[in-house]
């Protein structure tokens, strides 16, 4: 089945760094979903042939120096189509009518934003961006500040939950294929302290992310090490300089 007019109101966001590894999958898999969508490539400095792959598939390419908050907001500050979505450069949609789907829940005016599950995820949590669409006025103005590099979500839910907008979640919609995985819960936990300062809340709310996030990865090695992942990312927590920039390593 073809996908609807409507996707034509659909601009995509892919954000970044040195991401030609997995960076081709995910645009062919864009384009597989609909061909009416146009793509928007948002490079943050990379050093591989990212840019290059990128532009080889029709992408339009803008570059940045500052990180992964800056690039979240020029989305949403340069969007010019009724509805956005951001797909990160290491996820391959495989659910080929998600934007349609997307689309359509965004039509009902409690719902805010659609989120894209990974294969054989059963319990949701939080706002991922990997796969995430949202209506473009919902977020004029300033959302995500451009000290971030992770955990930009956080702004997401916020304005969300101001708005009074509830979130779908669709199973089956995605791969995901992290290419960095050393350093990543300090990285989570330091920009969780940027974001949020000192709350509890947010602490107990990232103890349940990363449960459930070991739950559906149904690995028995998964499940024993969340305790362990929460641990480092409550280092980073308490050492937000130190670790607030991810090194780029495996």
């Amino acid at each position: 089945m073809q996908p609807t007019e409507e996707t034509a109101d659909l601009t995509v966001f892919v954000c970044t760094r040195n991401s030609a590894a997995t960076l081709e999958a995910c645009l062919r898999s864009v384009y597989r979903s609909t061909r009416r969508t146009k793509i928007t490539v948002i490079d943050q400095n990379s050093s591989d042939s990212s840019v290059d792959i990128a532009r080889r598939l029709g992408a339009e390419v803008i570059s940045q120096s500052v990180g992964l908050g800056y690039a979240r907001q020029r989305a949403f500050d340069l969007c010019k189509t009724k509805y956005l979505a951001f797909v990160d450069s290491d996820e391959e949609i495989v659910q080929p009518r998600f934007f349609d789907f997307a689309i359509g829940a965004l039509g009902r005016p409690t719902v805010g934003a659609v989120v894209g599950m990974s294969v054989g995820h059963r319990f949701a949590y939080g706002l991922p961006m990997g796969l995430l669409v949202l209506r473009t006025g919902d977020f004029q103005g300033g959302v995500i500040p451009s000290s971030i590099n992770a955990r930009e979500e956080f702004f997401v839910r916020r304005r969300l939950r101001m708005s009074g907008l509830s979130s779908v979640f669709v199973s089956d919609a995605m791969i995901h294929r992290s290419q960095y995985r050393r350093y990543k819960p300090e990285w989570e936990g330091a920009n969780t302290r940027v974001a949020a300062g000192v709350d509890a809340r947010q602490l107990v709310f990232t103890a349940q992310v990363v449960l459930l996030q070991s739950l559906n990865s149904r690995s028995p090695k998964n499940i024993a090490y969340a305790p362990l992942f929460y641990l480092k990312f409550l280092k980073g927590f308490v050492q937000p300089e130190r670790w607030r920039v991810l090194k780029q390593a495996n």
